[in-house]
């Protein structure tokens, strides 16, 4: 019996050590922080794994207990009620930058504002964008005339123009006043102390750059002789080219001429017969005589804002247009107090537009603003039905403006949030927008 004893000391005294002591499985040097530490490179910890419903039966849960919810694809935890364990089924979002418009007078879907959560609960949602009464696509019959503003906004286009070649810095201020006789320039801006003339030809080297540009100013008139002949070489594009005046633009008979021409103050623009324009004759106040001769906008955009003068080729804010026999021309024409004259016999692709009227000369279709202010509507749905309280109506007035929407929503899996719109009466754009949904519980 004494030689027992000392055998059973040894073994209770390891159990009660043992009961106190930290358990490493796959370590023998488990932390000392932790109760149990497990460590693998091959395999992992496989905890019970349930449906939602086994989950919903498991009696008095403790806090902190945690499963695998075979349902949702999730770890969940108990804390007070059993919780996702996952910021992804938190969080929803869908956002666009593409610019959309509608006409409808009933709600419909915005396009990408749509989102269907995976998990049932109750979610926050809200609703942003910015909106604008967007312009309307017209078509417009061959000498249908409506009222419209356009020649009055072209004039303040035309004194914006002005002021940004002005503000421009000179990098060529010691060029002779006369240009041509087979000289060739390259992409700078040129000034002029006094009046400035072209003669012969007159060639614009790009330096191979599509963008190149080139602008020439004369403190006073710009005068291009007969037969000048402007020549774009090397990348040299029209829409770059302009040549800003303080004094009468002129060209004489069978002139090839290249660019934008402004008279920036008082001056009368004349273009003689047998000339060939690819470019705008613009001025602030002034006549425009023209032709017979052939005159086309530019291709591409132009690298200064030139807003609506972007669609005409002839304009005066004060003066007659005057057109001499069978000219052909494409582009608006334009004067914001003047009439126009002589055009019966000429080709004109484009619209004659006076200080109050619009008029087509062909068939055409034309982008407006709407002429009055609308209500634009703006509601969530779930699962195709109007949330209560969710919609919002608001005006637009031709400017931009921004739209809110947020509702406490509840929620089964799968259930669809989308937001829809529509108009009272024209056309509204969208731009930037986004739809988020938080799960608050």
């Amino acid at each position: 019996m004494k030689q027992i004893a000392p055998y059973l000391f040894f073994f209770f005294f390891t159990i009660s050590q043992l009961m106190v002591a930290q358990v490493g499985i796959g370590t023998t040097n488990p932390d000392a922080s932790s109760i149990l530490d497990m460590t693998s490179t091959t395999q992992g910890l496989l905890i019970p794994r349930m449906t939602s419903s086994e989950r919903n039966l498991i009696l008095s849960p403790a806090t902190g207990l945690l499963i695998y919810n075979t349902t949702t694809s999730h770890f969940n935890h108990f804390d007070l009620v059993w919780k996702e364990y996952s910021e992804y089924t938190n969080y929803y979002n869908s956002n666009s930058t593409t610019d959309v418009a509608t006409t409808s007078t009933s709600d419909i879907l915005i396009p990408g504002m749509t989102i269907a959560p995976l998990l049932s609960g109750t979610y926050e949602v809200t609703f942003n964008c910015s909106y604008i009464n967007s312009p309307i696509d017209r078509v417009v019959s061959a000498n249908e005339s409506f009222p419209s503003t356009m020649a009055q906004q072209a004039k303040s286009d035309l004194e914006l123009l002005i002021n940004q070649l002005n503000s421009l810095t000179v990098t060529n201020s010691t060029h002779l006043a006369a240009f041509g006789n087979g000289e060739t320039i390259f992409p700078g801006v040129y000034s002029i102390a006094g009046a400035a003339s072209i003669a012969l030809n007159l060639t614009l080297d790009g330096g191979g750059d599509s963008n190149s540009i080139f602008v020439i100013k004369a403190n006073g008139a710009l005068a291009a002789g007969a037969n000048t002949n402007v020549i774009l070489t090397n990348g040299a594009q029209a829409r770059n080219v302009f040549w800003l005046a303080y004094g009468a633009p002129s060209f004489g008979a069978n002139s090839i001429m290249k660019g934008n021409v402004i008279a920036a103050s008082t001056g009368a623009i004349a273009f003689n017969a047998g000339g060939n324009l690819e470019g705008r004759l613009l001025t602030i106040s002034g006549a425009i005589t023209f032709g017979p001769a052939v005159a086309t906008i530019p291709v591409g955009i132009s690298p200064y804002m030139l807003g609506t003068l972007t669609d005409f080729v002839l304009f005066t804010a004060s003066g007659d247009i005057t057109n001499t026999s069978t000219s052909t021309i494409t582009g608006n024409i334009g004067s914001n107090l003047g009439v126009f004259v002589g055009f019966e016999s000429a080709t004109v692709n484009g619209a004659f537009v006076s200080n109050t009227t619009y008029t087509s000369s062909t068939i055409t279709i034309i982008s407006t603003p709407n002429t009055n202010s609308i209500l634009a509507s703006f509601s969530l749905y779930q699962n195709g039905v109007l949330i209560p309280s969710s919609s919002k109506i608001l005006t637009s007035e031709a400017d931009y403006g921004n739209a809110s929407l947020q509702v406490i929503s509840t929620l089964e899996a799968n259930q669809v949030i989308d937001v829809r719109w529509n108009t009272d009466s024209e056309k509204i754009g969208m731009g930037n927008r986004t739809l988020t949904l938080i799960k608050v519980q």
